[in-house]
């Protein structure tokens, strides 16, 4: 599909449950990509979205199954909740730092998703964002973070290494944010916050894991 110059917004549910629906191009002038617009397009391999997208609806790209790499432009404010929730091929994501907010389940069960950075602009991890991101080795939460949701990076079974930049501790939505991740994962902190992090609220059910080397 080949969406017109005078787009300036794909509304919610525009291509829901276009199952064989291959590729698309956003083009320029697009500002918002509405709830559910791409939900269920199960066969999307890749899709450009273009400068100027200020917003990604909830459960915009759920359950693309086929979508194999996502960048996200320079601009946009949030990634909604489930945006890209079951995005089994998702194997990479560029988030620029603009990104305030990664909404509730936003990645959850991309099971490829081998790499993110998350930009030091993020205030907000939501509830299960990264939940069972398998592939997922490392992640750095820079210090712009202030909460993680509960569950936010539970059942991520290939972590090995958290790097929280943060001096005073994000607060966090629950004791399971980071539950059900390998035994040797280390979650590395600021050396001079390692006390404050081992006893703060919910941090402390993660605390053997804790090593201050930042």
């Amino acid at each position: 599909v080949t969406i017109p110059h005078v787009v300036t917004a794909i509304g919610d549910y525009a291509f829901y449950y276009c199952y064989s629906l291959e590729s698309v191009t956003i083009p320029q002038g697009v500002t918002t990509i509405g709830d559910y617009a791409f939900d269920h397009c199960c066969s999307l391999e890749s899709v450009t979205i273009p400068q100027g997208v200020e917003a990604i609806g909830d459960y915009a790209f759920q359950y693309c199954y086929s979508l194999a790499s996502v960048t996200i432009p320079q601009g946009v404010e949030a990634i909604g909740d489930y945006a890209f929730y079951y995005c089994y091929s998702l194997a990479s994501v560029t988030i620029p730092n603009s990104v305030e907010t990664i909404g509730a389940h936003a990645f959850n069960n991309c099971h490829s998703l081998a790499s993110v950075t998350i930009p030091n602009s993020v205030t907000t991890i939501g509830n299960y964002a990264f939940n069972s991101c398998y592939s997922l080795a490392s992640v750095t939460i820079p210090n712009s973070v202030t909460t993680i949701g509960n569950s936010a990076f539970s059942y991520c079974s290939g972590m090995a290494h958290y790097y929280v930049y943060r001096t005073t501790p994000p607060v966090l939505g629950g004791t399971n944010v980071f539950v059900s991740i390998p035994s040797d994962c280390v979650i590395h902190v600021p050396a001079a916050s390692l006390s404050a992090y081992q006893s703060a609220t919910n941090w402390a059910a993660h605390s053997a894991k804790m090593v201050g080397d930042l």
